[in-house]
């Protein structure tokens, strides 16, 4: 079974929407989709969206059940150099193999452009998944005022309904290779 490996930003709602659409087979691609069933999600993340990893634990934990997720933590907040590149592309490498999905939509963009190398390199398929710009800025709003409850939810019986209210209804995900 597929992994799927996404690069974290500040909107934690963007890799559950394209977990979703991906099991779910409700994606645009050059062939019909189908649904797919994706073993683990591997994030990449920095200190900087270590709030944002919470919050997106506790959007797969309610409103997906979705738990199998590994982290990868990079050292920075943002590359700052061509080994920083390298470091990032060659860590993002070593997790991906021919068939897995790399969701590039969140975090940096220099980040999300050395996991896209390494997924070339692996023969992973690229993903990303979109929304509608006004509704970004709804969720985002959303976001800053549910994240200190959302970063406490541990268990399903924690979990409160506005949560879900981090993935957009509108997203439209996208599978390229």
């Amino acid at each position: 079974m597929p992994k799927l490996v996404s690069t974290l930003g500040k909107s934690p709602g963007g890799i559950a929407e394209t977990l979703v659409s991906l099991t779910e087979g409700n994606y645009v691609t050059p062939f019909d989709p189908v649904p797919i069933k994706i073993e683990e999600l591997i994030v990449v993340k920095t200190k900087e969206v270590e709030e944002s990893f919470y919050v997106l634990k506790a959007l797969l934990l309610c409103c997906s059940n979705f738990v199998n997720v590994k982290v990868i933590n990079l050292p920075f907040d943002d590359v700052n150099s061509p080994s920083d590149f390298v470091q990032v592309r060659e860590t993002i490498r070593k997790v991906l193999k021919a068939g897995d999905y790399l969701d590039f939509t969140g975090g940096r963009k220099a980040i999300s452009s050395a996991a896209v190398l390494a997924a070339r390199e692996a023969g992973a398929h690229l993903v990303s998944s979109i929304i509608p710009h006004e509704e970004y800025e709804i969720i985002n709003k959303k976001f800053n005022a549910v994240k200190d409850r959302a970063m406490k939810i541990y268990k399903k019986e924690d979990c409160v309904s506005y949560v879900c209210d981090l993935i957009s209804k509108d997203s439209r995900t996208i599978v390229f290779f």
